[in-house]
């Protein structure tokens, strides 16, 4: 018989054995490495798998299980994540089987730790040298610190309860902020330089702190950008609502040397990972306005009405063409206004309609200059003059009422961001005002309209018209918020956003921010508190007819300045 069928014939014989021996209980243990090598019920002894029976405490002889968790004392340290966890070993030191009765929390109503041994299938069984492992978990609902136990019931004679201490203590979460983010310069002709103010803070919760380890551009070569003075670092920086004046200002600067469209990246190396902010330029292609057309007339308007025409804002150029105006002429009015209050960026090959108008209150002509500050280099400013005559309707008295305060410079966006809001109150408690501009349900008290102009909604104007019923309306003043000097590159900051847009919720609404999160931030950051004097006027067929100065302390005043009284279908104010 050949070498090759022997081989052959004695694999099929062990093969044989192997089938029968899998069908037939062992006659001596099995050898192991490990528990995990052993049938369920055995456990690897002295590389032997034998019955765990035979470790029961009733067998053996003084048996004694001892149970020790290790740590046995759980401390998560100080966290800046709200989620965090540990596993704790329960070892079994002792001589024999230890059997685990239950595993809980002490605070089983509200704490923020968890526990998964907590919930699984008891009695559980330990044999000797062997281990358990549970997992606890830590969930932050608050910041500060928290404290709990894992108390577990055993037959560890010793000890039958064994309470394992859990700590943790939530600094909160640290949350970078560097606005404006991206920074864009938009159009900058070739040799020229442009500037940005960047503020870099933690917007985190509670006390987690940042440390920025460096702040540098990206390429480091690159000829276009450049901070204007290096950012000595480290700088560590607490929330910002602890501490209003944790912020890091630098100032990047765009000085392109070529007619191209460029691009850098501001990069912030802090303890929490790097942080990336794109840096753009366009010095290829400029911003080219045309407005059609160059003059406006709005014809003769009947007291009380209004009237209004398109003026169209065309961007032939080949970057974003920025647009702001404001009204001048040797008899300013608010009778003349425009729509919407802050005009956003238009786009190459785009176009906006800036809707200009003018409600009559007075009979007679009004002449005013919507003068166009734009950033196209070769029309810096663009006037348009702008012609409208109010003239006698057939429609009852009409009512003006205009409102300003002090709050710095009326005619650009400053560091003074005190706000106060006027509302005209219809005789049975209506309002019209900033949130209900043009109510529709005042019936025979008339047709109010509410309109603000400016980057500060300043001044405000409320025109009433078409009332038929006599009554008393009221002018309430609402002071809205008290900072007086405010860096405004730092509330744009606590935003996430650019200054710009901040100007532009403030003003029309056109970003999206939410009103609570900035009443918060001014709150959180206003370096000086200040109270306003607010005036307001009344003019009745445009006669001056009242004027009432108002005095408010801080936010959250209002108060009842002018009674406007309809008797007799004649209008007075006290």
């Amino acid at each position: 018989m050949g070498s090759s069928v022997m081989r052959r014939f004695a694999t099929l014989a062990l093969a044989g054995l192997a089938v029968a021996a899998c069908s037939k209980a062992r006659l001596v243990a099995s050898t192991c490495q490990t528990d995990s090598d052993c049938d369920a019920g055995f456990l690897c002894d002295d590389f032997q798998c034998v019955n765990g029976q035979t470790k029961a405490c009733d067998v053996v002889t003084d048996g004694n299980p001892i149970l020790q968790p290790t740590p046995y004392d759980v401390v998560l340290g100080d966290l800046t994540t709200a989620d965090s966890g540990m596993t704790v070993a329960l070892h079994n030191i002792g001589n024999c089987t230890l059997t685990l009765f239950e595993a809980s929390l002490a605070d089983d109503g509200g704490s923020p730790f968890t526990c998964d041994l907590c919930d699984a299938g008891f009695p559980i069984e330990i044999f000797p040298g062997r281990s358990r492992d549970v997992q606890i978990g830590f969930h932050a609902t608050e910041v500060g610190a928290s404290e709990d136990a894992l108390v577990l019931l055993s037959d560890d004679h010793q000890y039958p309860e064994l309470r394992v201490p859990l700590h943790a203590n939530f600094l909160g979460v640290p949350a970078l902020n560097v606005a404006p983010n991206p920074v864009d310069f938009g159009y900058e002709a070739q040799g020229l330089l442009a500037r940005k103010e960047v503020a870099i803070t933690n917007q985190g919760s509670g006390v987690a702190a940042i440390t920025v380890t460096s702040v540098n551009i990206e390429p480091v070569d690159d000829p276009n950008f450049e901070l204007s003075a290096a950012v000595q670092t480290p700088v560590t920086l607490p929330p910002v609502s602890l501490d209003n004046s944790a912020i890091i200002n630098l100032e990047v600067q765009y000085h392109p040397r070529s007619a191209e469209v460029h691009a850098a990246t501001l990069v912030v190396q802090t303890d929490q990972g790097e942080f990336d902010i794109p840096l753009a330029g366009n010095a290829q292609t400029p911003p080219q306005i045309t407005a059609s057309p160059l003059s406006i007339d709005l014809g003769q308007v009947p007291l009380g009405q209004s009237n209004h025409a398109p003026l169209t804002l065309v961007n032939q150029g080949g970057a974003p063409l920025q647009i702001s105006y404001s009204w001048g002429g040797p008899n300013p009015t608010t009778d003349l206004y425009a729509v919407p209050n802050v005009i956003p960026p238009i786009a190459p090959g785009a176009y906006l309609d800036l809707q200009v108008a003018f409600t009559a209150t007075a009979i007679g002509p009004v002449d005013g200059l919507l003068v166009l500050t734009t950033n196209d280099p070769a029309s810096p400013s663009l006037t348009i003059p702008v012609h409208a005559e109010g003239i006698a309707g057939p429609g009852e008295q009409v009512v003006k009422v205009e409102m300003d305060w002090d709050n710095g410079s009326n005619s650009a966006f400053d560091n003074d961001i005190r706000n106060v809001q006027m509302s005209l109150e219809h005789p049975f408690g209506y309002l019209c005002n900033k949130q209900t501009p043009s109510p529709t349900n005042w019936g025979n008290y008339g047709d109010p309209t509410w309109i603000a102009f400016g980057p500060k909604e300043e001044p405000q104007r409320i025109v009433l018209a078409n009332a038929t019923s006599d009554g008393t309306y009221r002018v309430l003043l609402s002071y809205q918020q008290d900072c007086s000097s405010l860096p405004t590159a730092l509330t744009a900051g606590i935003l996430g956003i650019t200054g710009d847009a901040l100007v532009a919720y403030l003003t029309s609404g056109i970003a999206q921010i939410n009103g609570q999160d900035l009443s918060q931030a001014i709150a959180n950051t206003c370096i000086s508190h200040s109270g306003t004097n607010a005036t307001v006027r009344v003019y009745v067929n445009g006669t001056v007819v009242k004027e009432a100065t108002a005095s408010l302390g801080s936010a959250g005043d209002s108060l009842y300045v002018v009674n406007l009284v309809r008797s007799g279908g004649t209008f007075t104010a006290n």
